[in-house]
């Protein structure tokens, strides 16, 4: 099972780039669509993640967890995410959230731009073809699991499900895990050492 390193800053500058895409506002669900794609785009092709989020399946599809409570305010208001999320977005108003200050978009490499504009482009596009998205994206990606009749509301999904429904090498997804768990272990003991 591999943990990914949550990184707040890449976060924040990663769903305000998008926010600041669609006009400084955002519904919530698109946002966090845009974001699960690029995160996919990235895994999948240079196997590094951009914010370090984990991921679940929910009914409406698969979001970014820590990313999905900190616009829900279920992180405790002193908590330093919660501090850095609230200085940049408002907090949500039904089921839009809105950019109030630009954040460092520095954190955010030109491969890593590239990668939400692609996620912003394919979003947009599923919606303006198909109005409501979610059950498109279900067979989309294939790894999303529907929670229903689990007595949950989401279900974890692992990095490796996600490289196992994208290369069909079992071998390489295996390689590719280990690769991922290795730097993420560094960054773990860079952050704690």
């Amino acid at each position: 099972m591999t943990r990914f390193v949550f990184d707040i800053d890449k976060a924040v500058a990663a769903a305000g780039y998008l926010t600041r895409k669609k006009g400084q506002q955002s519904s919530i669900f698109e946002l966090l669509k845009m974001m699960y794609a690029a995160e996919r785009e990235a895994l999948t092709t240079w196997h590094r993640p951009i914010t370090g989020d984990t991921f679940c399946s929910m009914r409406r599809g698969i979001v970014l967890r820590r990313t999905y409570n900190l616009i829900k305010g279920e992180v405790m208001a002193t908590n330093s995410d919660m501090v850095k999320w609230s200085l940049h977005f408002s907090p949500r108003d039904g089921n839009l959230i809105r950019l109030v200050a630009e954040p460092d978009y520095d954190y955010l490499s030109d491969r890593e731009r590239e990668a939400l504009d692609r996620g912003s482009d394919l979003i947009t596009q599923l919606i303006e073809k198909h109005g409501l998205i979610a059950e498109v994206l279900h067979k989309h990606w294939p790894e999303w699991r529907d929670p229903e009749g689990t007595g949950k509301g989401s279900l974890p999904l692992e990095p490796e499900d996600v490289l196992g429904q994208a290369i069909e090498d079992e071998d390489e997804v295996e390689r590719i895990t280990l690769e991922i768990q290795s730097v993420q272990s560094a960054k773990a003991s860079l952050q704690t050492g």
